[in-house]
């Protein structure tokens, strides 16, 4: 059994609800905005995550991409935005004294989340993510791929990360309300075996209801013997066996959504262990409440 470890939460949707202005994913530069107008909620947040339990926090870059950017011209500060947010992550482990907290630097959807249909080109996915990589590379101690809604976005983004030489996590989202498929239509096992050649630290799943995790997971163990995570968003929903793609992702998962609290949460999360997961945390509307729950009960 691999040593657990507890990631922090989310961060968007925490700021929104610390008063924040965090305007829609789809048509701003949505959390990135808290960079230039509130950083010292960001560090607040990251300080929160810290006390609650996380033995990592994930730098606020995860809108910080050069297509959201541009939504408001800002896209010539992709680097300095970038380094600010690792500067933040910084100071928290400063102030709270913190020597073993890791933090993880974000490769994320490069357009808008769970939109596999707004990928980018492949050659300029290759050409954005090594850009982004080349900014975190050895400013934070691990890359995360997250929330990547296609096999060929997990590919290049996980590639880009690797030529870092440095500790790469990757991690995938899921359609919706539907077992073991990406945004994309393809198969966990389609996604896996598109990585093949291309092996990180750990494969996740990520930013999809908490009950849609197990079964990935029970596919992922089936698959590699290296570790295994995830990180869920604070709601369980109804889920489907057939595969319809007439819906985006987004709108298949409010279809059904049910808010779960920090004990059904805790629950699921169990589960997510006894298939193999030993990387834990929350994503979207989890507050550091849900990573103290599972810091109080998973540890030791």
């Amino acid at each position: 059994m691999k040593n657990l470890i507890i990631g922090d939460g989310a961060m968007g949707t925490e700021l929104r609800r610390r008063g924040v202005k965090v305007p829609s994913h789809v048509e701003s530069i949505w959390s990135a905005l808290a960079l230039k107008e509130a950083a010292s909620t960001v560090e607040e947040i990251h300080i929160d995550y810290i006390k609650a339990g996380s033995d990592y926090i994930t730098t606020n870059n995860y809108a910080v991409t050069r297509p959201i950017l541009s939504r408001v011209n800002l896209d010539n500060e992709l680097e300095s935005l970038t380094i600010k947010s690792i500067e933040i992550a910084k100071s928290a482990l400063s102030k709270t004294h913190s020597k073993k907290i890791k933090i993880l630097g974000s490769l994320p959807p490069l357009e808008t989340s769970y939109r596999a249909d707004l990928i980018l080109e492949e050659e300029e996915m290759n050409k954005q993510y090594s850009e982004i990589a080349s900014i975190l590379k050895d400013k934070v101690d691990i890359i995360i791929c997250e929330t990547m809604a296609s096999a060929l976005e997990a590919k290049c983004a996980l590639r880009a990360a690797l030529n870092t030489n440095m500790p790469v996590w990757v991690s995938w989202t899921l359609h919706g309300n539907q077992m073991n498929t990406l945004p994309s239509g393809e198969t966990v096992n389609d996604a896996f075996a598109e990585l093949t050649g291309l092996e990180p630290e750990a494969y996740l799943v990520n930013c999809c209801a908490a009950n849609l995790v197990t079964p990935s997971l029970k596919v992922l163990n089936e698959l590699t013997d290296i570790r295994l995570g995830a990180y869920a968003n604070a709601e369980n929903v109804q889920i489907e066996s057939t595969s319809t793609q007439s819906k985006l992702a987004e709108e298949k998962h409010w279809e059904s959504a049910t808010e779960i609290d920090e004990k059904i949460y805790l629950k699921e999360t169990s589960k997510w262990i006894k298939e193999g997961a030993s990387i834990v945390g929350g994503c979207c509307r989890t507050r550091p409440s849900y990573i103290k729950e599972l810091s109080e009960n998973l540890k030791n």
